[in-house]
């Protein structure tokens, strides 16, 4: 069986008026979201194969501090197309992963992510978890979905199962 992550970057602010959207970094409370999500990944044997991460600044550094607590085998690609991206980019980014990997983690932004999370919780999908994911996705925030089947080109298909939601 598939595992699909989803997360959300951390926190963020602007620091300054003329800043871009892209170049957004994580706050000090980011940082700090980060570090617990990982510690509740490898607590919970949610650890990643893969990683699929937009290439926004506040992106890679939620990805830069989530890889210190993970195996140093982790293969991570960060991808101009995941940037703000759509939940069909997502999908369609997420169905080219090798068929070795058995769990791949996104992260990325919203609305998009929150819309994939929602489209993947199927039947069986756990009642609080889709509750919870109704209230919205937060910075930091992360979503563990089991796929119905065994391959990520047919996920979209398929569909998948809401195991847990948690905020950070």
């Amino acid at each position: 069986m598939k595992r699909l992550l989803l997360m959300r970057h951390g926190q963020s602010g602007w620091e300054s008026e003329d800043q871009n959207d892209f170049d957004r970094v994580l706050s000090a409370q980011g940082q700090k979201d980060c570090k617990t999500m990982v510690s509740w990944m490898l607590a919970n044997q949610a650890v990643p194969d893969a990683v699929l991460l937009s290439n926004a600044v506040r992106t890679t550094q939620t990805w830069d501090i989530v890889s210190k607590g993970l195996p140093d085998t982790v293969n991570a690609q960060a991808l101009g197309d995941l940037y703000l991206a759509s939940p069909g980019t997502l999908l369609a980014s997420i169905e080219k992963l090798s068929g070795d990997v058995s769990c791949a983690l996104v992260i990325g932004h919203n609305p998009g992510l929150e819309s994939l999370g929602r489209l993947m919780s199927g039947p069986g999908s756990n009642v609080q978890a889709a509750e919870d994911l109704k209230l919205g996705f937060p910075p930091a925030g992360l979503a563990v979905i089991e796929l119905s089947g065994n391959s990520w080109r047919t996920m979209s298909a398929e569909g998948g199962r809401l195991k847990a939601f948690i905020r950070p």
